[in-house]
Order: C-alpha cells, then sequence, then structure tokens
C-alpha cells in the first residue's frame, strides 16, 4: 500500500518520487512540470495530521496582481442618499452579481448593479423580522441566501436573495453568556470579566452550520500579563446549543484593569474562516495556519519558514506618532482629561518581542488562502487594535494544498470583506472619514 506522502506527490506533480524515512518528503515546483527542488516547501505526515511548510513561495516575480485603481466605487460626500453610507460595516457581491452593502449605521442593505446603480434597500431599524439595531457583518449562506450578524452575535438573520425575511436565530452561547456575566455581577463579582466582547460569527459553514466563537471569563486580579483563551464552536443551521470544537489563544491583557482592554500594543488576534470542506484557524503568534475539515479534526498546518518580524525602535516611533497624530485630530475620542494624558495611558503598557502575524483570514471560490499581515514601520504604522495601518496591505496567499504561492499587495488601508475569482471587494475612508465601497480586479 502506498503512503500518503506518496499519494500527494503523485497526484501533484508529473513524476513519482519513493517515501523518505521519517516521513519527510521534499517537494517543490511540481506545478507547470517543474522539477521539484528542495528548498521550496516540505509535506510530511505527523500522526495523520499533514504538515506543508513554504520556504519560498511558487511565484517567481510573475505572481498575481492587484489593480491599484478600483473597477468600481460605490458612494458619494452628499446628494442621492442612496449613494451615502452612515457605516460600511460589511458588503458581498451576490451569485448574479448583485452587491449587497450593510450600512449599519442605517440598518439597511442596499443593493446595487454590478456597475454600481442603486435597486433597492432592504431591513431597517427595529427589532422585527428582517429589521436589525446593531448589524455587523452580513455574507452569503447556502442557495443564494444571506446571512447578516448583529452585534457580538447578538442575532443571526436570514433573507432570501430577494431580500425577503426567512427567519432569525439567537446564539445559545451568547444567552449563556450574558447569564454568566450578568449573575456575576449581581453577586458583586467585578474581578471576573471577559477577555473580550461576547460573541463572534466567522461565517457559515457550506454544510449550513455557524462557525462562532466566545472569550474565556477571567479573573482580573494581581498583576502582570495573561494570555486569555478563546473557545471556538459550530451551531446547527437549526440554532440550539453551539458544539465546542477547540481553545485557543485570544488577547494578552493586563491583570487589574478592572474590566478595561488591554494596553498592551501590538496585540495577536485569534482569527477564523470557513473554507471549501472544513475551516482555518490562526493564533496570530506565528506564521502557521491549522486547518480543520467540517467535523472539527485537525487534517492539516500550513507554516511559512520564516521567523515574526522584531519590533525595533523604528516601528515604535512610526507608531507612537501615528497614535499621537490621531488623538490630536478634531473629533477625536478621548477617554482622558486631555490628549496627552490619553496617549500616556494608552503608551503604559510594554511592547512586546515581536510584532503580530496574521490579523485576516479569507477564502476565495477557488479555495486559496488569504492571510492578511498588517504593515508596521515608519510612513505608516498600524496605531491601534481597531485600526489598518496606512502602508500597503499585504497578503499571503495559500493553494489549496497548503503551499504558500505568493504575496499579494492590496491598496492602502483597504479593509477586505470578499475575495472573488478575479475581484477583491472592499471598502475605504476618505480623509474625512467617508466610506466608500470598492471592487478591484485581480490580474492571474
Amino acid at each position: 500500500m502506498e503512503g500518503k506522502d506518496a499519494v500527494w506527490m503523485r497526484s501533484h506533480c508529473t513524476q513519482s518520487a519513493p517515501m523518505l524515512a521519517g516521513f519527510l518528503l521534499l517537494l517543490a515546483g511540481c506545478q507547470d512540470g517543474q522539477a521539484p527542488t528542495a528548498d521550496s516547501f516540505q509535506v510530511r505526515d505527523s500522526a495523520g495530521i499533514e504538515i506543508v511548510e513554504s520556504m519560498t513561495p511558487v511565484w517567481d516575480g510573475d505572481g498575481w496582481t492587484v489593480s491599484g485603481t478600483p473597477s468600481l466605487v460605490i458612494g458619494r460626500m452628499g446628494g442621492d442618499e442612496r449613494y451615502l453610507f452612515g457605516e460600511v460595516a460589511g458588503a458581498v457581491v451576490l451569485r448574479d452579481g448583485r452587491i449587497a452593502v450593510l450600512d449599519g449605521q442605517s440598518a439597511l442593505i442596499r443593493v446595487y448593479t454590478p456597475e454600481g446603480e442603486h435597486i433597492e434597500d432592504w431591513g431597517g431599524q427595529g427589532e422585527g423580522p428582517g429589521e436589525f439595531t446593531s448589524a455587523q457583518t452580513i455574507s452569503s449562506y447556502r442557495g443564494d441566501s444571506i446571512l447578516v450578524s448583529e452585534f457580538v452575535a447578538r442575532r443571526l438573520v436570514i433573507f432570501d436573495d430577494r431580500g425577503r425575511f426567512g427567519r432569525s436565530l439567537v446564539p445559545e452561547m451568547r444567552m449563556s453568556f450574558v447569564t454568566e456575566r450578568r449573575a456575576r455581577m449581581a453577586e458583586g463579582d467585578r474581578s471576573t470579566v471577559p477577555a473580550e466582547s461576547c460573541c463572534r460569527l466567522w461565517g457559515p459553514l457550506r454544510t449550513g452550520a455557524f462557525l462562532l466563537s466566545y472569550p474565556q471569563m477571567v479573573p482580573n486580579e494581581g498583576s502582570g500579563t495573561k494570555r486569555a483563551s478563546v473557545t471556538a464552536a459550530i451551531m446547527p443551521d437549526s440554532g440550539g446549543a453551539a458544539q465546542s470544537v477547540g481553545v485557543f489563544g485570544g488577547m494578552t491583557y493586563e491583570l487589574g484593569l478592572q474590566g478595561s482592554r488591554s494596553r498592551l500594543q501590538f496585540q495577536p488576534w485569534f482569527n477564523m474562516v470557513p473554507g471549501p470542506d472544513g475551516y482555518f484557524a490562526t493564533q496570530g503568534d506565528s506564521y502557521s495556519i491549522d486547518a480543520y475539515d467540517q467535523s472539527a479534526s485537525l487534517k492539516r498546518i500550513i507554516r511559512l519558514a520564516r521567523a515574526p518580524r522584531t519590533v525595533t525602535d523604528e516601528i515604535k516611533t512610526a507608531y507612537e506618532a501615528g497614535l499621537r497624530e490621531r488623538l490630536m485630530a478634531p473629533g477625536a475620542f478621548i477617554e482622558a482629561d486631555s490628549p496627552e494624558e490619553m496617549l500616556d495611558m494608552l503608551l503604559a503598557g510594554p511592547y512586546p518581542s515581536h510584532l503580530p502575524t496574521f490579523f485576516q483570514l479569507l477564502v476565495d471560490p477557488e479555495g486559496n488562502l488569504w492571510a492578511g499581515q498588517r504593515p508596521y514601520g515608519a510612513g505608516g504604522a498600524g496605531t491601534s487594535d481597531d485600526d489598518q495601518a496606512s502602508e500597503m496591505n499585504e497578503f499571503f496567499v495559500f493553494g489549496a494544498d497548503g503551499r504558500h504561492l505568493g504575496v499579494v499587495e492590496l491598496a492602502t488601508d483597504l479593509q477586505v470583506f470578499q475575495i472573488g475569482t478575479d475581484f477583491i471587494l472592499g471598502t475605504l475612508r476618505d480623509e474625512l472619514g467617508v466610506g466608500y465601497v470598492h471592487v478591484y480586479r485581480i490580474e492571474k
């Protein structure tokens, strides 16, 4: 019987190769009839889990690129209210090419033609069927359905492709989390706080189930730092109790802050995304991504053979300068007596030795995994956990087999919502903070 690596080799290259001792097989450049080289990537089997580690990308100066100019922009500074967005919370290109934009401020889904002409609005502010109070994300669901999540997974709302309300679900984990939190507060226990807001919808799986996560309730006493945990869970498409499928590293925080968010700089963030055959997860502290199947079994570990970036003095200086600029800007939100006091408070936490790695995961229709890396440094350091940096965004692209294909640079400050076969959909803000929906073409 052939070993797993030999089958993998034969199915991906034009020539077969014998399995090497220790379950290690050096593979590279099998694409387009190229002969394998020993320095591109490794595939090995460890207790039934495939480990794919890339040393160099497949693309060699001739990879995918994204146009610097958008092929479509939806949004205006003034005039027709159908093109004015209060807050672009999300957007998705539907199967027929229409573009559905979720405006969190107006609680509307605004629908446009592929050319950007307004068609109709769905939803509205309220508690009734098909209405929202705090819409947060929008994505495609099974068939032609559309899924909207309200803030911290308070409620999931499903529409058909014509905007007709289908059903809504309240994740049980959300109700349990709120109940526990209220009970602790009623008992006077204010020393135990959630490490992060509950809860998050990462998207629907191919089965129709929902991929969610919720944070650990942690004691907030003592001193020092602690990395809290995040529990991933899958809720059936019918709703009800979600099944825990794994515990991961979440946010690192300082003890004794009485419920405040962590003041540590450059936080690694836990991220997940549904995939063709399951889902992916990363803890954001190394160049490693785990791939799980629909039953939550770990099937593959995807790695880059590179160390995380060091936090240099240049990065610290750029970070602090960018933070100061934002705090001094007109209309900046200040939780202190002065911008200087706020700056001192935000910079009180220590710097880590290394920068976080991936801050966002996305999957395109061909099964390629896109892992975004936040840029830091002179000319555009990220200035807070919630802000996009102002350098070019870099996305590491991994093929369906886990190999690192290469890096794609995206438009400055682009918040990406969806990656299609030949397009990227996201939002950008102008200097006044007005949001616009952008579509960029991918050249392959």
